[in-house]
């Protein structure tokens, strides 16, 4: 346990950027001799060195009260520089225990239902708070419905006052995100009283307390106050029962104020899992409000319901992700006839999110040097093959016998359909002079039932085309090439934090079953370097394009 709590220590430190325990200077040899350890985790909506200061009393509260109790257990600060990270530390088992936020709380339930829920801040004596929106006081805005055609700042894509139950709420005005002149995610509360003060924003969403902090100097004014349940104390999943019930029971007997001062609270109450269900519906409501659509670009180099079937999975594996992490969005798939049209509509803009084969990508690439390569596809261990087939009863046996021989060819803009076969041909010494013939079949499929109709001699197509008809088609192989696999890109207007999210999200991917459909292993992030040979295929092969 010991060197697995200092690896993710330092990584919390190094992204918080603050020293976590600066009372007791504890270092990577402290930590080692000390197993019993405690990890006590906040994310910070204010500055990082402020909300160590502020939860340093609290923190050394909760290692004396545990000491009181015979629990020999130091507890060290975590200070998370967002909610995700946050989330994911708990769900993970990175953290021992957490104040949370609703949403953070509800997100982390739902990714390890295992959670145990401590205690519920008490705000004299109930379990609700205020969120705010809050406008100039000099503002003529009096009510919700005057925000239309206004511009609006909210908190965290993950703030619960900041975001969701603010959103809900123009919900139930009938106010969308498309009824707005524009609303940005500004991340903590301070920002957004700031940033309307300044006159920036007609509106901003933010706690009570950051509002009280700074509505007086800042000359703010309430427009509006919604309930909010207030902050829940978290256990991992993972800690043992006896620490579970001494850390409740020390919460729950809490009534030190110079301690309670620090969270703005007056104690703490019983809670169970049901109190934010309240949460759970304010953020089905916020979906509602700013739903993105994000155009996928598929090319149907098989049957376009076959095209479907391999991406489904995937986005809806995306989609998850990402509204776990504050972005609601909904994919629609765009599969086009010809790779020349998914080219265009990625270079163009007419399409935000890409599956393009290797040259696709290049072309697209060379199109529009902005577009954002997010992962490539993989399979652990193995390239992506290509093949030359022919009929069983051919007599061709190698690459060397193409000479004369008439050939078919997928996509004109097909990596392992067109152009890396047949810069293959031309590394081996054959020219497209030396063929009898060659044409262009479109699908892979194509290829195959042209070969076996004997329309062509040889086919050059994906090697899961092949397997798939190798015995009906009666086909074997004669030569193998590679290529890189697939990559999924994002068009140069897509918001660059989404951009990013994508790629987490791709990487977390890990149900085999979602892989299925694409004899894939997995994703992993890539330079664009690794497309060079497919670049210099591309050159080599324009000696076919102008037959």
């Amino acid at each position: 346990m010991g060197s697995f709590l200092i690896r993710v220590y330092f990584l919390s430190v190094l992204s918080a950027g603050v020293l976590l325990d600066p009372s007791q200077g504890v270092t990577a040899e402290a930590e080692v001799a000390h197993s019993k350890t405690l990890s006590f985790g906040v994310y910070t909506h204010i500055r990082s060195t402020e909300m160590l200061k502020k939860m340093e009393p609290f923190r050394k509260y909760l290692e004396d009260a545990i000491a009181d109790k015979g629990l020999t257990h130091s507890i060290n600060m975590r200070i998370y520089p967002s909610y995700g990270r946050a989330i994911e530390a708990l769900a993970g088992g990175e953290v021992d225990f957490v104040r949370f936020g609703p949403v953070s709380y509800v997100l982390a339930k739902k990714k390890n239902p295992s959670i145990q829920l401590l205690a519920i801040e008490s705000n004299n004596g109930k379990k609700f708070f205020n969120g705010v929106l809050s406008v100039a006081a000099a503002s003529k805005i009096q009510s919700i419905d005057q925000l239309r055609g206004e511009n609006i700042a909210f908190g965290s894509r993950k703030s619960t006052t900041g975001r969701y139950l603010a959103q809900a709420e123009l919900v139930k005005a009938g106010i969308m995100a498309g009824d707005l002149s524009g609303h940005t995610y500004l991340g903590r509360h301070d920002k957004v009283v700031y940033a309307v003060a300044s006159g920036k924003y007609a509106a901003g969403a933010s706690n009570e307390n950051t509002f009280n902090k700074y509505a007086k100097s800042k000359g703010l004014r309430k427009l509006l106050e919604f309930p909010c349940v207030t902050k829940p104390w978290v256990a991992s999943g993972d800690l043992s029962q006896e620490l579970v019930d001494s850390l409740r029971t020390i919460l729950l007997e809490l009534q030190d104020p110079n301690v309670l001062k620090t969270i703005k609270r007056s104690g703490f109450l019983p809670g169970s899992d049901v109190d934010y269900n309240q949460i759970r519906h304010a953020m089905a409501l916020a979906k509602q409000f700013d739903t993105e659509t994000i155009r996928v670009a598929t090319y149907a180099g098989e049957r376009p319901s076959r095209v479907f079937a391999k991406v489904y999975p995937i986005l809806k594996e995306l989609e998850n992700y990402l509204d776990d992490n504050g972005w609601h969005v909904h994919f629609e798939s765009r599969i086009y006839s010809t790779y020349a049209k998914a080219i265009n509509a990625m270079a163009n803009g007419l399409a935000d999110l890409a599956r393009m084969g290797a040259a696709s990508y290049v072309l697209s690439k060379d199109k529009n040097d902005k577009l954002q390569l997010l992962v490539s596809e993989e399979v652990i261990g193995e390239p992506h093959h290509g093949v030359f087939v022919v009929k069983n009863s051919s007599k061709i046996r190698t690459i060397f016998d193409l000479k004369r021989a008439s050939v078919a060819f997928g996509s004109k803009n097909s990596t392992l359909g067109s152009y890396v076969p047949k810069a293959e041909l031309i590394k081996n010494g054959i020219k497209p002079e030396d063929l009898g013939s060659y044409g262009y079949l479109g699908r892979h499929d194509k290829v195959a039932l042209g070969v076996y109709l004997e329309n062509y001699d040889v086919g050059a197509m994906r090697e899961e085309t092949f397997n798939r008809y190798r015995e009906a088609k009666n086909l074997r192989s004669i030569h193998v090439y590679t290529a890189p696999y697939h990559a999924w890109v994002a068009a140069h207007h897509l918001d660059g934090e989404l951009a990013h999210l994508l790629r987490e999200g791709f990487i977390a991917i890990k149900d085999k079953q979602t892989f299925a459909n694409i004899n894939r292993t997995g994703f992993k992030m890539v330079d664009d370097s690794l497309y060079d040979q497919v670049r210099e295929a591309i050159q080599l092969s324009k000696g076919f394009q102008d037959k």
